[in-house]
């Protein structure tokens, strides 16, 4: 007996079994078969919503990158809140062991994943970063004369510190802060 759903269920049911195969396997050794036989579905079916195990996997990152990003500038007020406040407040770390592409993008064999990742969110994340120093310059709290570079510099330098396995996350997002802080001198 054939089940029918909606696209966009069925496409996130595509989503999760690859990641969670992605994740068991590893990426080179999960196939588009792989996925549509732990679905019990055709392979076609797999092939109508992703023509390619790339961009099923592309599709992954995007949206667990968007998810991420949510969940670090919820709550948010750009307009109404000063830098420092902002600096203070917004999360660095947001994910969760229990968040659905975590064991997927955190696995030792998945290196890449993470890094990819950790790019797409940085990439997301540029365009607020930019907001917020904008509205900065013009509630006059800093004067920064090139905001794009400042916001990409602020975003994808912090890359260092987040893969510093060294630190803990706290003396990571220490560190974060402390240098925004002192970056704009507030």
């Amino acid at each position: 007996m054939r089940i029918s759903k909606e696209p966009e269920e069925r496409k996130q049911e595509i989503l999760e079994t690859a990641m969670r195969l992605f994740s068991i396997n590893g990426f080179e050794k999960t196939s588009i078969s792989d996925i549509a036989k732990e679905m019990g579905v055709a392979q076609g079916l797999c092939y109508r919503y992703f023509p390619s195990k790339d961009i099923l996997f592309q599709t992954a990152v995007n949206e667990y990158a968007s998810i991420l990003v949510s969940k670090m500038t919820a709550g948010l007020n750009i307009k109404q809140s000063s830098l420092k406040q902002i600096l203070n407040t917004m999360a660095t770390f947001t994910e969760s062991k229990d968040d659905i592409y975590y064991s997927a993008f955190h696995d030792k064999q998945n290196k890449n994943f993470h890094d990819l990742l950790s790019v797409r969110m940085c990439e997301l994340l540029v365009p607020v970063v930019s907001e917020i120093i904008e509205t900065a310059n013009a509630n006059h709290e800093i004067d920064v004369p090139d905001v794009q570079s400042y916001a990409s510099f602020c975003v994808f330098g912090q890359l260092g510190i987040l893969m510093d396995e060294t630190l803990s996350s706290q003396e990571k997002a220490d560190k974060i802060k402390s240098f925004l802080l002192n970056l704009f001198k507030i």
